[in-house]
């Protein structure tokens, strides 16, 4: 109910690009089964011989298995080209479809944290949004506001724990009912820009 007319347009512009991403990744794997069969002796299921099998092995480990082990596109997708998302010109978004580097930058899943109490971060977020404030950060009184306003529950969650010190900083952190970060900033005093920051991540207007 508090979702704005433009909301429904965000779902192709995040989800399309993701898609692409992992066919192509697809299609990368399929390549690399084609290696791995090469390496077998033709017309056997497997190497003839301890020898043979051992050489093969050697030859498949050195191909790699990404088709199993890509944790980047599992992980690493992130949104920021999302009307839904206070994105960040210039911010830089690891892209690396094998391997997954934590950011906290606008668009990407939330890094998974296991907290000092040995909780995962993930069970202290809200239904809907979730304002993290981390270290010495202090909620946003402007956020929350403009957010009761359009009727949008936020959720506050404050946060000092080395753990998620090491991978967030300190800082303010939007994150929506999908686990994507939203928005992220040190502070948030101003009502107007508060207001443009939920009206965006809800749909209500255009990204400027």
């Amino acid at each position: 109910g508090f979702g704005g007319p433009r909301l429904a347009e965000a779902y192709d512009a995040e989800r399309r690009p993701v898609g692409r991403r992992n066919r192509d990744a697809s299609a990368r794997h399929s390549e690399v089964r084609r290696e791995i069969a090469a390496v077998y002796h033709p017309g056997l299921l497997v190497p003839d011989g301890d020898a043979a099998r051992r050489e093969a092995g050697r030859r498949i480990a050195a191909i790699g298995n990404a088709e199993n082990e890509s944790t980047g596109i599992e992980l690493g997708y992130a949104y920021a080209g999302s009307p839904a998302v206070c994105a960040e010109p210039g911010a830089t978004i690891p892209d690396d479809p094998l391997r997954y580097v934590p950011t906290t930058a606008p668009g990407v899943r939330l890094p998974s944290v296991i907290l000092a109490d040995g909780r995962p971060l993930f069970d202290r977020l809200g239904p809907w949004f979730t304002l993290l404030c981390c270290g010495d950060a202090v909620p946003s009184g402007a956020l929350l506001a403009a957010a009761a306003r359009r009727g949008a529950p936020i959720n506050v969650v404050r946060l000092d724990d080395p753990a998620v010190a090491r991978v967030y900083g300190s800082g303010l952190f939007l994150v929506r009912p999908d686990q994507h970060v939203a928005w992220r900033g040190r502070a948030c005093d101003d009502p107007r820009a508060a207001a443009a920051i939920i009206d965006q991540v809800l749909g209500w207007e255009e990204a400027a």
